[in-house]
C-alpha cells in the first residue's frame, strides 16, 4: 500500500514551497507509502538563518527534517522497509510498508487519535484545528516554536491575505506566489471497488485522488477531510 501518509506528507511541507505527491495502495495484507517532496531553494536558504534548526555535517534543514521523520517511523513497531532517499539537490522519497495507518499514527503520537482512520473497507482523514494538537504529537517537528509560529494554531482568525502578508514580511516577496503554488496530492489505491467518496475526486474503480492548497493546512480556517468506503 501506498500511500500519502498524513504524517509525512505535513511533516517536511509546513513552510515550504513545494509539492508533496504521494501514492497509497491500500492492500489486504502489508501495505506501502512513497511521498516524493520538492522543496524551492530559498525556503531552505531563510530557514537555515536559525541557528536553532541548524543540524550537524553537511545536511541543510530539509535533510533533517526527511531523515529525522524517517527514522522515527522506522522506530515503530506499525512500519517497516523504511528508505529515505534524497534524489537531487532539493528533492527527497520516503517509502515504508505498514499495515494499518491508524495504528502507526497513533505508535508515532503515544496515544490514541482522531485524525485518520482505516478498517478493512474504508479510510477517513479528518485534520482540524480542534484535534491538531494531535498531530503534533505524531509529528513532533510541526510543535517546534520556531516552526509552530508559522503553522495553524498560530493562525486562529488569519485570512488568506493576512497570511500572505506576514510571510512576505518574515521570509520575502517570492513566499507569497511560491505558496499559492504548492500543493498535496495524495493518489490511492484501495483492495476493492469504491462504493461511496466524500471530499475526494474518484479517477478509477478502486482508486481517488485527494488534493489541496498548502495554504489550507497551514490556516486550517476548514477541516481538511475526505472519506472512502470500498467493497
Amino acid at each position: 500500500m501506498r500511500k500519502i501518509l498524513v504524517l509525512s506528507i505535513l511533516t517536511v511541507i509546513f513552510l515550504s514551497s513545494c509539492t508533496v505527491t504521494e501514492i497509497l495502495s491500500i492492500s489486504e495484507g502489508s501495505s506501502s507509502s512513497s511521498t516524493d517532496i520538492n522543496v524551492q531553494q530559498f525556503f531552505i536558504d531563510v530557514l537555515q538563518d536559525y541557528s536553532e534548526f541548524m543540524p550537524s555535517g553537511n545536511e541543510n534543514i530539509m535533510d533533517n527534517a526527511v531523515s529525522t521523520f524517517s527514522s522515527q517511523i522506522d522506530a515503530t513497531a506499525d512500519a517497516g522497509n523504511v528508505v529515505s532517499v534524497k534524489d537531487g539537490e532539493n528533492s527527497y522519497v520516503l517509502t515504508f510498508d505498514f499495515e494499518n495507518i491508524a495504528a502507526l499514527a497513533e505508535e508515532l503520537g503515544g496515544q490514541e487519535q482522531t485524525i485518520i482512520q482505516q478498517t478493512d473497507s474504508s479510510l477517513t482523514f479528518f485534520c482540524s484545528i480542534d484535534n491538531y494538537t494531535e498531530l503534533e504529537r505524531i509529528v513532533p517537528f510541526l510543535a517546534d516554536p520556531n516552526i509552530s509560529v508559522y503553522l495553524a494554531q498560530y493562525n486562529v482568525g488569519y485570512s488568506e491575505q493576512d497570511y500572505m502578508d506576514m510571510i512576505t514580511f518574515a521570509i520575502g516577496e517570492e513566499a507569497p506566489d511560491a505558496l499559492r503554488n504548492s500543493y498535496i496530492t495524495i493518489n490511492v489505491t484501495v483492495p476493492g471497488t469504491i462504493t461511496s467518496i466524500t471530499g475526494a475526486v474518484q479517477s478509477g474503480d478502486n482508486s481517488f485522488t485527494y488534493s489541496f492548497p498548502l495554504i489550507d493546512f497551514l490556516l486550517l480556517a476548514s477541516p481538511l477531510s475526505f472519506s472512502v468506503s470500498w467493497v
